[in-house]
């Protein structure tokens, strides 16, 4: 059985996947649906014992209250801070995609609506010239591209929509994320990527302070974030 669900993917490094996938998960779960949150892989991990584990699904984990271990949050974690592929050479342990869609299958089994999240940018390798929207695609999932809010967010936003689609990727719509109000572009920004893009702003999310520590900014997040257009992106047929 193949999840439902919905691929969070991204411009670049740093542009607030994981939030944005954090305040879709609070979204969905006020909307009443249950969900699971995966990510995949992840580098720049934090030693626990012999093996490393991903920041990014501790966090997810606490605050969002989820079951599972932070392991099966985060499937594969590499120490070094690279791109997967190149982290996974240096350090002599490729990115093991079998380990991933077996994981991936198990996810299927549990029913809930899946929130996979990708690491670094869309065409980031993930192993040799696998990149992470070339796995999302096997996947058959629809993505949400999150992109900053401010100057030079067209052109990073338009080139991943493009790379996305052209591996037959179904683009459910974008999410602007942590604008500050002080560029002009901001307030730009989202039309011309609609109209360019031929896509759905679906959110341009303000930048709050204490997002990572506080789950109240989070919430104030989630709100903005449309649960039932969400759900229907995931679940249409494909």
């Amino acid at each position: 059985m193949r999840p439902e669900g919905l691929a969070v993917l991204g411009t670049g490094t740093g542009v607030g996947k994981t939030v944005v996938t954090a305040a879709l998960g609070m979204a969905l779960r006020a909307g009443g649906c249950p969900f699971a949150v995966w990510k995949p892989v992840s580098t720049g991990g934090v030693r626990r014992g012999r093996r490393y584990v991903s920041g990014d699904a501790i966090w997810l984990r606490r605050v969002l209250g989820l079951p599972e271990p932070v392991e099966e949050i985060g499937t594969v974690c590499l120490r070094l801070p690279l791109a997967p592929a190149v982290a996974g050479r240096l350090e002599r342990t490729p990115v093991d995609l079998g380990a991933l869609r077996r994981r991936w299958s198990a996810l299927g089994a549990s029913g809930r609506f899946v929130l996979v999240e990708g690491v670094g940018g869309a065409l980031v390798p993930l192993r040799g010239r696998v990149a992470v929207a070339d796995f999302v695609a096997g996947l058959n999932l629809p993505a949400i591209v999150v992109g900053t809010a401010g100057l030079g967010t067209i052109n990073h936003t338009l080139l991943t929509l493009e790379a996305v689609r052209a591996r037959g990727i179904r683009v459910a719509g974008v999410v602007l994320n942590g604008a500050r109000g002080r560029d002009p572009s901001e307030r730009t920004n989202p039309g011309a990527i609609a109209a360019l893009g031929r896509t759905r702003v679906i959110a341009v999310l303000p930048w709050l302070a204490g997002v990572r520590t506080d789950r109240s900014p989070l919430r104030r997040l989630a709100r903005r974030l449309p649960a039932r257009e969400i759900l229907r992106a995931g679940r249409r047929v494909r």
